[in-house]
């Protein structure tokens, strides 16, 4: 597996389809970049782990990012004609973004037969074309979809976490090749019964994940402004790295919200992350009306919705696409007010919450992670031509 990024701090996705292959009999590397502190090798869960030294730098221009992306794409390829010429791979997973990140496996592909299977966890295009503006937009939209076209071709197979982004996939050129793995919960990064699970005292807001721009948790500050003064025993707990963090910290200050809002912006392994959700009142998925985030299907309302916690979120076709209005409190996406109403709504009536939330994770039956595994599986062995009993 080729990941730009950390593993296996923040990429569930790669973890679990990493366990799922392993339990399958398959022997699995992951080549990823290096945080500060881990080691360049490294076994875990039976995953050997090839850390090559380049970091993440978050809330850098489009160029820099380039540099970091190429760098990376550069080292991997090197790391992986080493490794592919002792190992002999069946199959090289590439994890995007970047799409080009492809490019490192070919030589791969082309000396020793291995096959390609392109796991798209984002539509890159749409992506970069939300994080930047003015020359870079116009860079990334001339640059970038020739880029996923180029992916989409070269892959023997391609994977993706919901069937929208499917949809769109075999439009851009991805054909019969696209199947879907959704982003389930792996039941055994939930908490035990034990761990987590005590009522906190007052009224308890969480989100968790990836704190960018258009993911509005800026709505949900201002939300939380304008509830205050009728929650009583407010509390809300942002867990998540990202670019947007300084600014947020600054509005909640500006707020006045000192006391009632904590950052938790340490790498935590999941399972903790989820102990400390299931206690919320309310998991809220604030995500901005966009191009990208009409995709959106949040692996952290999945994550809420198995742990029982009522889920205000949204409205975006997607999300909508996959619960309903019995099973999670929709608002109007962008619209701090309205979200605003929503936590008053789920604060002056928990027991209707609470039965949106047991609907929902009825519902959630059908997304499992056992089912996405079982399919996960389909795929890799078909495309490495391998036959299990």
């Amino acid at each position: 597996m080729l990941l730009h990024g950390s593993f296996p701090a923040g990429e569930p996705r790669v973890a679990r389809e990493a366990r799922a292959a392993i339990a399958a009999g398959y022997e699995v590397d992951v080549i990823c970049m290096r945080r500060r502190g881990e080691p360049a090798r490294e076994l875990l869960d039976g995953i050997q782990i090839h850390r090559l030294p380049l970091e993440h730098e978050r809330g850098v221009g489009l160029w820099a990012i380039l540099r970091e992306y190429l760098g990376f794409t550069l080292l991997a390829a090197a790391r992986v004609a080493v490794l592919a010429s002792r190992r002999r791979y069946r199959v090289i997973q590439v994890h995007n973004p970047p799409d080009f990140l492809l490019l490192a496996a070919l030589p791969a592909k082309l000396l020793f037969g291995a096959r390609l299977l392109f796991d798209v966890h984002d539509l890159s295009p749409d992506m970069f074309a939300e994080r930047f503006s003015g020359t870079a937009t116009r860079f990334a939209n001339l640059v970038l979809p020739p880029l996923e076209r180029l992916a989409l071709l070269l892959a023997d197979e391609v994977i993706t976490v919901h069937e929208p982004y499917a949809r769109e996939l075999r439009a851009r050129g991805g054909g019969g090749k696209v199947s879907v793995v959704m982003n389930s919960v792996d039941p055994r990064v939930l908490p035990g019964a034990q761990e987590g699970g005590a009522d906190a005292p007052g009224f308890r807001v969480v989100y968790h994940g990836t704190v960018t721009p258009w993911y509005g948790v800026d709505l949900l500050l201002d939300a939380a402004r304008e509830v205050a003064p009728e929650i009583h025993g407010l509390v809300v707990d942002i867990y998540g790295e990202g670019d947007a963090l300084p600014t947020l910290r600054q509005h909640a200050r500006r707020l006045g919200l000192d006391g009632r809002v904590s950052f938790h912006d340490t790498w935590l392994p999941q399972t903790e992350v989820l102990s400390r959700v299931r206690s919320a009142s309310v998991g809220v998925i604030p995500n901005r009306p966009s191009p990208l985030n009409r995709y959106a299907l949040s692996s952290k309302l999945l994550e809420y919705v198995e742990l029982g916690v009522p889920v205000a979120a949204a409205a975006l076709p997607t999300l909508r696409e996959h619960f309903d209005d019995g099973e999670v409190l929709f608002f109007t996406p962008g619209d701090a007010a309205a979200l605003a109403q929503a936590l008053l709504a789920i604060a002056r009536d928990p027991t209707a919450a609470q039965a949106r939330a047991n609907a929902a994770r009825r519902r959630a039956l059908a997304y499992a992670w056992d089912e996405n595994a079982r399919r996960y599986l389909h795929v890799l062995d078909r495309v490495s031509a391998r036959s299990r009993p």
